[in-house]
């Protein structure tokens, strides 16, 4: 029996103590504490089967959460009630799809238990049986007319639960038996901050649509090649986008699955699709993964495609984001930014221009003053070096937290970034629009080892 989840073990609590002061029948308790030999006894001096505690829990429900199949066999012989219904809805069959008890759902299916009977949250039996995962217990439901294509929260459906866990065999189970892979969440409109600041400009916050996530959303997501491919052969829409514009390719990336992103690739997933404003190759040089850059540029993506608009982040967090300063970026400006010198080689040997410059400009606020500050343009070089806003928090880019990952110090990942940009024959000497070069902030920030190269390479 798979371990129970902690919302069977909250449920299971609630059972228990809702109701406070009133004796528990003894059927039920014996059920409770896996008394088998009582319970035995109980059944043998003719217990009523049906007796249930003040929340509606019975003996049966406690045997199915045991999963004892000889003495749930015994109950059920003995006329108890196969869908009795706590206060929360909770059903032995319920129960019995949580453990992913084969036997169990099929006795109690046998005996009348009804496979649509839910939570007071919605909740089905075929909905928890596809995120626990076991998929004979899914066929099993779905074979008693489970539907398929029930929807809970936020309308979320069992395929999405089952692509989002990783269980391939479920979505396989579900593609057969009709459900809809076209599927989508609930759109809602939420209120989000595209800085981290916790006091920042008002232009950093906006409202957005969030949702309309698809079955092969929720695989992409997860980095499950197996369901998305199980998606993609039910017919899935590879170039579906959601809400707020994500696609399953830009989930893959973030989702760190490789060939999952090939599987998209090669189902014809475009590979510039950016109605979010950034691409999927805008998002490999975020999450700092090569792998994926090499896979989109060898299906042609353009290495010069900007950053359009900004993403959402939580307040305080680490969260993968792309702020406002960077709009109008490169795939390879992004990679100098983010200190990320081998994606910085492979996209310009993917033809990505080195010569691009991107005018960073940007909300900010000053002692209470709100102002939008002008930076001007900035180079390659000046990217690789941290001009550009340097007091963003950028969490997955900072020099500090990428050289943590990659076991290097801070200044030497700078360095080499900096080497790259200056062998591809960027300008050395590009001032900000504050007259600073990257020479001038090097110093400043004293990167020493950074400033001898700058100056043996020319910088005044």
């Amino acid at each position: 029996m798979r371990k129970l989840s902690c919302l069977t073990l909250v449920i299971l609590c609630l059972l228990t103590g809702l109701v406070r002061g009133q004796s528990m029948p003894p059927l039920v308790e014996a059920a409770r504490t896996a008394d088998w030999d009582t319970l035995s006894a109980l059944l043998k001096d003719g217990a009523d089967t049906e007796l249930a505690f003040g929340d509606g829990t019975t003996a049966l429900h406690w045997v199915s959460y045991h999963d004892n199949i000889t003495v749930a066999a015994q109950l059920i012989a003995g006329n108890a009630i196969v869908n009795a219904r706590t206060d929360l809805g909770v059903t032995p069959l319920w129960l019995a799809s949580e453990n992913g008890s084969i036997a169990m759902t099929r006795l109690l299916l046998e005996a009348g238990a009804d496979p649509s009977l839910a939570l007071l949250s919605g909740e089905s039996p075929l909905m928890t049986a596809s995120l626990s995962g076991n998929a004979d217990v899914v066929r099993l439901l779905l074979a008693a007319g489970a539907n398929p294509n029930i929807a809970v929260t936020r309308q979320q459906t069992p395929l999405m639960w089952a692509a989002r866990q990783g269980h391939a065999q479920v979505v396989e189970a579900l593609v057969e038996y009709g459900a809809d892979v076209a599927a989508r969440t609930e759109i809602r409109t939420q209120y989000v901050k595209t800085e981290k600041e916790q006091d920042s400009h008002p232009a950093y916050k906006m409202w957005i649509d969030e949702g309309g996530y698809t079955p092969l959303m929720f695989a992409a997501s997860a980095g499950d090649l197996s369901s998305a491919r199980a998606l993609i052969a039910g017919g899935s829409d590879v170039n579906a986008w959601s809400a707020f514009g994500l696609t399953p390719a830009i989930m893959a990336v973030h989702g760190g699955n490789a060939e999952l992103l090939e599987l998209l690739l090669q189902a014809g997933a475009a590979v510039d699709l950016a109605p979010s404003g950034h691409t999927p190759l805008h998002a490999a040089v975020l999450r700092g993964n090569l792998q994926a850059v090499k896979t989109l540029l060898a299906h042609g993506a353009d290495p010069d495609k900007i950053l359009e608009k900004p993403t959402p982040t939580r307040r305080q967090s680490a969260d993968y984001h792309f702020h406002d300063s960077l709009i109008g970026a490169t795939p390879l400006w992004l990679a100098a930014r983010f200190s990320e010198p081998a994606i910085m080689r492979e996209l310009i040997e993917g033809g990505a221009d080195p010569e691009v410059v991107n005018n960073v400009s940007y909300p900010a606020q000053r002692m209470g003053e709100f102002f939008i500050a002008e930076e001007g343009e900035h180079s390659l070089l000046m990217a690789a070096v941290g001009m550009g806003n340097r007091r963003l928090r950028i969490s997955w880019g900072t020099s500090e937290r990428r050289a943590r990952q990659v076991g290097r110090d801070r200044e030497a990942l700078i360095l080499e970034a900096c080497q790259v940009a200056v062998l591809a024959g960027v300008d050395i000497n590009l001032r900000d629009a504050t007259g600073q070069s990257a020479l001038d902030f090097a110093k400043a920030r004293r990167y020493e080892r950074v400033v001898d190269f700058l100056q043996q390479s020319g910088a005044i």
